[in-house]
């Protein structure tokens, strides 16, 4: 690696609030301030909270670890700290007894061994945990936590990913109880439709920009299926689609999505079973779902199934489902661009700026060059190859030389391509939906309620069963059972799992999907030639333990369905009080609703019930205008969570990180896209400008240019210039025989770092500053007199320059701090 290593060095300093640390890891970043108050500052309210993985990078030389033990750890919560081998070995830290099954501190290697494990993969699962950086490891002076911080953020991801791949996903259940309302028909209607045409899937990376005109221009001989982010972009276009698609459950999706509420009047939204019930709740025009209405209906191949991992891939599928010939993709980029933008103008993410600190891999496009990607988008990548590759009588195209190049995906310029009229517009298209009166919806929120009922009573039954199984094995453990007992109560337990897995199978299987993290405990390491009875029998408990609490969640998440049902059922009355209407639909976030209730209930006026009360008729009113305002309010508030998100992966911390992972692996190429990206946005921010100069320095390294590599970082103002840049000044400049910019790097390091005091020292003694040097040899003996390396490289100075005295006072002193020290020993035997 060209950066210049990092010392860490195992002197120890005092503050004046008398903590102890270490200087090479923290500097003196507690002399002015005491850890605690800092501390509170960045991590008390997070610290605080209950029931997290709570994984931070670095322990600031012990005081970070010693400030939560103080604080204590919240129930249900886990702390991992991963510190550098180099320190770890300075350091000595007791973890109370108390403590130890909910505070770790590993070294990078151990961490890897035991992470991922399914205690910390439920954490992850819910999304209940959090990484953090320790004050040393947030300063820049130090590589190795650079390096170190980005090797567990893509350790956190890829588990995070994998659980979210593999696991069930709670909220996609949750989501799909909320929407067994509005689910009514299903996309399999569009099956086999379309066969011999052509279709064009619109997605939201940068190149949609260079080929919206083209789409504007030939909208009427294209069939346009758009994922929901850009469908507003699309409308303020003139763009309509005939086909939106979503699949994203959580909340800031509607936020993210908003825009294609415009479109509810002109084109079908086709979403997945587990989409946000806010989007799909509010959703006043035509929709189909894919995959299952029920929960409990774990497979149905009747319907187009929700192929992932994004919401391209679904498009994707359901384009090859309605029979399309021809697969023509466009801002399907599955890759940044040079610019490090990831989506298209307009976009949340665009807007904030190109998104720099993405640590990727780097794909190959279409045009042959390299472009950096993410791990979810290479999963997207995989599963649209093998998209192709299951229907190889599809042509599918990519319109854009920049896309990342998938196998069984081609390359075709916009100008290649030949299209004949659409044989669907979008009206047309909606036209085939069978339209649902408030019949059709009554009588589907009837069936529903009966499903749920059924449900509620399998769950009733479970719950019970599960109980009986819970007291069976209580009676097992009491220590008077009788060994017949026991093999009687063993025997009632499996009558009782045959009756759960096969009476209630489809139940049980809702029941074990959703409640993977609780059935986690169920499992065991231990291999099956070591299950001792008692081993077993705790075993039996977890398992129906499991059974008992997943089931009392799902038999809440039916009865909320009821009650939405209720609701929807009242929403179609023209007797249902609106007030009680308006209040439920804010308790959901739905104030969208009341456009739906507007389009059935056109002439609410004139029913019976409010004709001739005027303060109804008023109250009414009144409810209708304040509802309608709030969802205009939905439809302009910023997605505030998901622009955190956006914005924390981008922050110059992650960049300046990534910058020195790319310097580790000799990176030229990410090295000249750093700098390129960095150059622009450094005229107007400091922080970037910073990292600029270091970026562009290391790509003139490994271009050989060692002294226009030196010039750059001397370019860089004086009050920007940290650690990092500092060392590969001085680094540089000694290699180049520049001793006058050593000086200058080592008196500004000095100034502030002990540590370099005898490194300037020494400059200055090759300078022929021999008094400077002097006095700061003696500068920092003074406050490190243990160090003997630094009173015997003083004794050689004084011998260097005729001053025997003071040269063996020097060899004393190390003799004081080492007594048996050799070298000490024969430079006085022989003054």
């Amino acid at each position: 690696m060209h950066l210049a290593e990092s010392n860490i060095q195992s002197t120890f300093s005092i503050s004046r609030f008398n903590e102890y640390y270490l200087p090479s890891v923290n500097r003196s970043m507690f002399e002015s301030i005491d850890s605690k108050t800092q501390y509170d500052k960045k991590f008390k309210e997070d610290f605080a909270k209950e029931d997290m993985l709570q994984v931070i990078v670095g322990l600031d030389s012990g005081l970070l670890v010693n400030y939560l033990i103080e604080q204590g750890i919240p129930k249900g919560s886990i702390f991992i700290f991963i510190e550098l081998d180099a320190v770890l070995k300075l350091l000595n830290i007791d973890i109370p007894t108390d403590l130890k099954d909910n505070l770790f501190i590993y070294n990078y290697d151990e961490f890897t061994k035991i992470f991922p494990s399914v205690t910390y993969g439920i954490y992850i699962l819910k999304n209940n945990f959090k990484h953090h950086r320790s004050l040393g490891a947030t300063s820049s002076h130090l590589p190795e936590y650079s390096i170190l911080n980005t090797q567990i953020i893509k350790s956190l991801e890829a588990e995070h990913l994998e659980q979210n791949l593999n696991s069930s996903q709670q909220k996609y259940f949750e989501e799909q109880f909320k929407n067994i309302s509005e689910n009514v028909l299903p996309a399999s209607l569009l099956a086999n439709k379309f066969i011999g045409h052509t279709c064009l899937v619109v997605a939201g990376g940068p190149s949609l920009d260079d080929n919206i005109d083209w789409i504007r221009r030939n909208s009427q001989s294209l069939f346009i299926i758009a994922v929901s982010r850009i469908a507003g972009k699309l409308y303020k276009e003139g763009i309509t689609p005939h086909i939106i698609v979503s699949v994203d459950p959580y909340d800031f999706s509607f936020e993210v999505n908003r825009g294609m509420m415009s479109l509810a009047d002109s084109s079908l939204f086709v979403n997945s079973f587990h989409v946000s019930s806010r989007l799909l709740g509010q959703w006043p025009g035509k929709s189909l779902f894919m995959d299952n209405k029920y929960p409990w209906q774990l497979e149905n191949t009747q319907n187009i199934k929700t192929l992932g991992p994004t919401v391209t891939n679904a498009s994707v599928h359901l384009a090859t489902k309605m029979g399309f010939s021809n697969i023509l993709l466009t801002g399907v980029d599955l890759c940044f661009t040079n610019t490090g933008f990831t989506h298209t103008k307009d976009s949340v993410e665009s807007t904030l700026g190109p998104n720099l600190g993405i640590m990727g891999e780097w794909v190959e496009t279409y045009s042959g060059e390299k472009a950096e990607t993410v791990t979810q988008l290479k999963f997207a990548m995989e599963a649209l190859a093998g998209e192709a590759k299951a229907n190889p009588k599809i042509e599918f195209f990519n319109l854009s030389l920049n896309a990342a190049k998938v196998d069984g995906i081609h390359y075709k310029n916009i100008e290649q391509i030949i299209l004949s009229p659409s044989d669907y517009s979008p009206s047309q298209l909606l036209s085939l939906i069978p339209e649902l009166s408030s019949e059709d919806r009554k009588q589907d929120n009837l069936t529903s309620k009966n499903e749920i009922k059924r449900l509620i009573a399998t769950l009733t039954d479970i719950i019970k069963l599960s109980e009986e199984a819970l007291d069976l094995s209580r009676q097992i453990e009491d220590e008077k059972a009788t060994k017949n007992k026991a093999q009687q109560n063993i025997y009632k337990i499996e009558v009782i799992d045959k009756k759960i897995n096969q009476n209630y199978s489809s139940v049980a299987t809702l029941i074990k999907t959703y409640g993977f993290p609780e059935f986690a405990a169920f499992l065991t390491t231990k291999k099956t030639g070591d299950w001792d009875p008692k081993h077993m029998l705790q075993m039996t408990v977890n398992y129906y333990v499991a059974f008992k609490k997943v089931s009392k969640k799902l038999l809440l998440l039916a009865e909320d369905a009821q009650e939405r049902l209720t609701h929807r059922l009242s929403e179609l009355s023209q007797d249902a009080d609106l007030e009680e209407l308006v209040s439920y639909w804010r308790k959901e976030q739905h104030q969208g609703r009341v456009n739906i209730w507007l389009n059935n209930h056109a002439d609410w006026q004139t029913y019976s019930t409010i004709k001739n009360n005027s303060k109804k008729l008023e109250d009414y009113n009144k409810a209708l205008i304040a509802i309608s305002h709030e969802y205009q309010e939905q439809l302009s508030i910023k997605p505030k969570e998901y622009i955190d998100t956006v914005k924390k992966s981008a922050s110059m911390d992650n960049v300046f990180e990534k910058i020195i992972v790319l310097i580790r692996d000799n990176d030229h190429t990410g090295l000249i896209k750093m700098a390129s990206n960095l150059k622009d946005i450094a005229k107007e921010d400091e922080s970037a400008r910073r990292l600029y100069h270091l970026a562009y320095s290391h790509q003139l390294l490994l271009e050989h240019k060692q002294s226009q590599a030196l010039t750059v970082l001397l370019a860089l103002d004086e009050h920007l210039q940290s650690e990092v840049e500092l060392k590969q000044i001085c680094l540089l400049a000694l290699k180049l025989g520049n001793i006058d910019a050593a000086e200058y790097a080592l008196s500004k390091l000095s100034e502030n770092i002990d540590e370099y005091i005898p490194q300037h020292a020494h400059i200055l003694k090759l300078q022929g500053k021999l008094q400077a040097s002097i006095n700061l040899y003696l500068n920092y003996l003074d406050k490190y007199p243990e160090d003997v390396t630094i009173w015997l490289k003083l004794g050689s100075f004084m011998i260097e320059i005729d001053q025997p005295e003071s040269a063996k006072a020097a060899f004393y002193h190390a003799l004081q701090a080492d007594p048996n020290n050799a070298v000490a020993q024969d430079y006085i035997s022989r003054l």
